[in-house]
């Protein structure tokens, strides 16, 4: 167009419109014309048309908008074309790249991300395959979005993200926006209650096991077993010390294998390794000893050996009774720094439940050993060895043979005990219950003792000329002959002996060991060495406590009578003086 066709318009907004109609025609901008003055212009219907330079203003702020919400958000965000090229990211992303040492090419705007997770070698390969393959299903329209939650541990801390893959826009093809959120504090509470949870389950177990269980080494074993089976934990140990050496003695394992137990068996038995071990440790020092990191922790002298059957972390902790250890439970987990505060201290209501229930059982053992035995010389109690004479009597019966019973009494015991004191007198009962059981019963289940001075021994089988007496006469004579030390002092010891046969003097244990008893009190009254039982004593034994009962009950009664008859001389019939 000429210039005189400018002339020929008759009003201003048809020379602007005439001149838009050109721009367009020629390709031309308009602002090169107007000199950036003019940012939109109307055309002939009326409607705003936005210059270039505006256009590119508006993308610029939107584009700074944009850039503005990503950042401020704390998520690692990278916005991808539909062919897998990173157009945009926030700083959050650009942080992150930078402080892992990321690839900057392919990780910044230009790069590639489906090639980068597509060529991803190492341990994350095949991670950075499936978020490959799980993109190009949102770019090609597949899924509507894809989410995968991933470790990605640094040297000093572990880590976890959640990665979202949503579209960029609604319209094929379209990009997609890549976001990684860092999950690590929720993972890190999700691993702390799993852990808790864990813990729980064998403070729950175990507590269930004290209250059922009856027998220590049945509790111990049965605690082992729920560590692992119900805890998770990779093997558990309960060792006790020994008290006669101290030297701390597993007593139940699971999840050892023999040849890992035979080498912490070496190694507490021996006198230079024994104390460096985290048990003889925690027995000392009264306290948890942890280790977090066993397999690169030289407090752990094992380290190999439990690092190959997958234990990366253990603890031990001190049973206390009445403040003394007594012993150790020691737990083994296969994740690294498994033994935290929160574990701790249930596994420390849990050492403490243990060391409860062993104070309980040993009392109880104990109880139960005193109700049965004679604490002194440890044989059976009259109410033991009559219960195993009705197991023998019922052997005897249903064999057809005789069972003898004898009642031993240690004379003159009583002078001893008085005049040397009690402690003497002790010592002297521990070894004539020692010569006894040599000499005599020959098994210490035959054997009791059933008085201060009382010893009883039963023999099982009593054949027809068995030479009984032969038999007495030689243990009465082997503890006379025998000398007894004491305070540097030798000692004889007499004996009397009381002897029953089964079935002919008692048909039940305790009549008899009563007759047995008879026969004892007859030889000691007579003055003979022994004596066998027969019906006449317990007659004239009867006679005599009616006499006395009934002598008793006339005093009671007031039926006595007192009468006085003098003595007189009968050659002066005076009475006497």
């Amino acid at each position: 167009m000429k210039p005189q066709q400018f002339a020929a318009a008759q009003h201003p907004n048809e020379e602007v419109a005439a001149l838009i109609k050109l721009l367009h025609d020629t390709g031309r901008r308009l602002e090169d014309l107007t000199a950036g003055e003019v940012d939109a212009v109307m055309d002939r219907r009326g409607r705003m048309v936005l210059l270039r330079r505006a256009q590119d203003h508006m993308r610029q702020n939107e584009a700074a908008k944009q850039a503005a919400i990503l950042n401020a958000l704390p998520a690692h965000i990278a916005l991808l074309d539909a062919r897998g090229y990173i157009i945009s990211v926030n700083q959050a992303w650009r942080e992150f790249a930078d402080s892992n040492e990321l690839q900057a090419l392919a990780h910044a705007i230009g790069g590639n991300y489906l090639k980068v997770c597509d060529n991803a070698q190492g341990d994350g390969a095949v991670q950075a395959q499936q978020v490959a393959a799980g993109i190009r299903t949102v770019l090609t329209g597949t899924l509507e979005k894809f989410s995968l939650e991933y470790p990605c541990h640094s040297p000093t801390e572990k880590r976890w993200f959640l990665m979202k893959v949503t579209p960029l826009t609604d319209q094929l093809p379209h990009g997609a926006v890549v976001m990684h959120i860092n999950i690590t504090e929720s993972k890190l509470a999700q691993y702390t209650i799993k852990r808790l949870n864990r813990v729980h389950a064998v403070l729950s177990g175990i507590n269930a096991l004290i209250v059922r269980v009856r027998h220590r080494d049945e509790l111990f074993r049965d605690a082992c077993r729920v560590a692992v089976d119900a805890g998770g934990f990779r093997m558990a140990m309960i060792a006790i010390a020994d008290p006669a050496t101290k030297r701390l003695v597993p007593i139940a394992t699971q999840g050892k294998n023999k040849a890992l137990l035979n080498a912490v068996e070496n190694i507490l038995s021996s006198a230079d390794k024994a104390p460096k071990t985290m048990g003889v440790r925690a027995m000392r020092e009264k306290r948890a000893i942890v280790s977090n990191d066993s397999q690169n922790d030289h407090q752990v002298l094992l380290r190999k050996k439990y690092a190959d059957l997958g234990v990366l972390s253990m603890a031990v902790l001190p049973l206390m009774v009445a403040n003394e250890a007594v012993g150790v439970l020691a737990l083994y987990a296969s994740e690294v720094g498994f033994f935290q505060a929160e574990e701790m201290a249930l596994l420390t209501e849990l050492a403490n439940d243990i060391a409860f229930a062993v104070d309980h059982l040993d009392k109880q053992e104990r109880l139960s050993y005193l109700a049965y035995y004679d604490a002194l010389t440890g044989l059976a109690n009259r109410s033991l060895f009559l219960e195993r004479v009705a197991q023998f009597m019922r052997g005897a019966e249903s064999d057809g043979h005789q069972l003898a019973l004898f009642v031993i009494d240690l004379e003159r015991f009583k002078n001893i005990n008085d005049n040397l004191g009690r402690a003497v007198g002790d010592e002297l009962l521990r070894q004539v219950a020692q010569s006894l059981m040599r000499n005599a019963a020959g098994d210490v289940n035959l054997l009791a003792r059933v008085g201060p001075d009382h010893f009883a021994v039963v023999m099982p089988v009593v054949r027809p000329q068995g030479h009984l007496t032969r038999l007495i006469e030689r243990w009465i004579d082997t503890l006379l002959k025998q000398p007894f030390r004491l305070n540097d002092t030798v000692f004889r010891v007499f004996v009397k002996v009381g002897v029953a046969i089964f079935p002919n003097d008692g048909a039940d244990a305790d009549t008899l060991f009563k007759h047995a008893e008879a026969a004892l009190k007859k030889a000691k009254a007579s003055g003979q060495r022994y004596l066998f039982y027969t019906p006449s004593m317990t007659v004239s034994g009867l006679a005599n406590l009616t006499l006395e009962n009934q002598l008793r009950q006339a005093l009671d009664n007031e039926e006595f009578v007192l009468f006085y008859q003098p003595k007189v001389n009968l050659a002066s019939g005076s009475p006497v003086q």
